[in-house]
């Protein structure tokens, strides 16, 4: 039934046949083994050795079946890249006898990034380019430093004025102990906007602009704990603090912005994340499987003024195969569902936000207390993943340059459930479908480019630019 969460055996049961899964990669079924007699890491200047390691699924004395050395040795570079702290890794065995020595050869990417930005104060670029308003451009700097001595630490630190105001340092250690196995991430944020969109009206969202002074203001801080035991499953434990304010006059066109207390909300929010990511490269998948489950608590009577109460759960589930040579095809699942209480604008999230939206709807949202969606495509390999030896730059860092091009045909489809907000928006609680065709292009530094023409179920066609993988 809508509204009520999956019963609690049915998620252990769907937790404990993933973790099987995961167990099932390392089993030795073969009497025919080598010995790992030694394991050498080339190119790794900054990155420390224990990193690296970390993420070998063998270490030195274990014994692995000759049948299942390629599929272990093809495991272990797809481990480390997807550490994303190189841009290319191979491995090298050498055979002697039932001795197996192993060779890990890295380039270490760039990891310190002050970079300049200007971008569109929109929720993707294909909603900006239907007005074209050149006044809703933010710009700043974001510096990035992805492996903090050398430990895969990332610090984050981002500025952003202009059309909206930002600030917000995060910090991430992904070991804190000598087994590592648990890591730490921190964050905190201020932000102030000159407009905001405060409701929807035939799937659009309504905007409210003051120039002259801030539409609303928040401040958020927060951390997590992960625990990693193995290698492709972690488990997060999030608490944040939530605080803001808007406009009187704000408050007076939706009420239930905050849900109806006033101009001004303060929450706590408690989260936990279950992941498991077995792909072959995290960036762009072709091969392997994810799936993610997160459940989020808004509101947990730490404040006598906290009256946000919201409950959500949200379930993720993608699939990716090889089907020959250079076809592959790729298929994704999102559902989310909440409890009865009402829900503030203000938190509530449908489809058309982020990544959570059914391709060829780019320029709707479909407010909602539950929605599910899938994405699926079909893609062929024009050029499969090749090195280009760049000669007018030096070797290192930016040479030789990776690229993928990929043709694809896509169809997906989804459904919004709202008792909230579905008065003039059609499109929630109605079902929602198109497709269409693309080109997908992949490059170092986890770029991706996507092209893609698709219709709708209203007959609508349009061109969508992208900048991360599809599913």
């Amino acid at each position: 039934m809508i509204g009520k969460f999956l019963p609690v055996s049915i998620l252990i049961s769907f937790l404990f046949s993933i973790t099987l899964s995961a167990q099932e990669h390392s089993t030795v079924v073969n009497d025919s083994l080598f010995v790992v007699n030694s394991i050498t890491l080339n190119g790794n200047k900054r990155t420390k050795e224990k990193i690296i390691l970390r993420e070998i699924p063998f270490h030195l004395g274990d014994t692995i079946a000759k049948k299942n050395l390629d599929y272990i040795i093809e495991r272990t570079r797809f481990n480390v890249f997807n550490t994303l702290l190189f841009t290319i890794v191979t491995v090298d065995t050498i055979i002697t006898g039932n001795k197996l020595d192993v060779t890990i050869n890295m380039q270490e990417r760039w990891y310190i990034w002050p970079v300049p930005f200007v971008q569109i104060a929109e929720r993707n670029l294909n909603a900006w380019w239907q007005n074209k308003d050149f006044s809703r451009l933010d710009y700043g700097v974001i510096t990035t430093h992805t492996n903090f001595r050398g430990r895969k630490e990332k610090l984050i630190a981002l500025i952003r004025l202009g059309f909206n105001t930002q600030y917000r340092l995060t910090y991430e250690k992904p070991y804190l102990n000598k087994k590592q196995t648990l890591g730490l991430v921190v964050t905190a944020g201020y932000s102030e906007h000159k407009e905001i969109w405060y409701s929807s009206y035939n799937n659009k969202q309504q905007f409210f602009k003051d120039p002259k002074k801030d539409v609303r203001k928040e401040f958020d801080a927060g951390f997590g704990m992960v625990y990693r035991h193995g290698l492709y499953i972690k488990h997060r434990l999030d608490l944040a603090y939530y605080n803001a304010s808007i406009q009187d006059t704000l408050a007076k066109l939706n009420p239930d912005y905050f849900a109806g207390h006033g101009n001004k909300t303060q929450y706590f929010t408690a989260a936990y994340i279950f992941e498991y990511d077995f792909r072959d490269v995290k960036i762009y998948p072709l091969k392997g499987q994810y799936a993610e489950v997160v459940l989020t608590k808004y509101g947990l009577g730490i404040l006598n003024s906290e009256k946000t109460d919201m409950l959500t759960a949200e379930l993720t589930f993608k699939k990716f195969w090889e089907l020959s040579k250079r076809f592959y095809f790729a298929s994704g699942l999102k559902a989310k569902i909440s409890n009865r209480s009402f829900q503030p604008y203000y938190i509530q999230r449908g489809l058309g936000y982020m990544e959570d939206f059914v391709r060829s709807y780019e320029y709707y949202v479909m407010d909602g207390r539950h929605y599910a969606y899938f994405k699926s495509e079909l893609k062929f390999a024009i050029i499969p993943t090749k090195l280009w030896n760049m000669k007018f730059i030096k070797k290192g860092k930016f040479n030789p340059l990776p690229y993928a091009l990929y043709i694809k045909a896509l169809f997906d489809g989804g459904y919004v459930y709202s008792d909230q907000y579905r008065e003039n928006n059609p499109l929630t609680n109605s079902w929602l479908y198109g497709g269409g065709v693309g080109l997908d292009f992949v490059t170092y530094y986890d770029r991706v480019l996507r092209l893609e023409y698709s219709i709708n179920k209203l007959g609508k066609p349009g061109f969508y630019i992208h900048f991360i993988a599809p599913i």
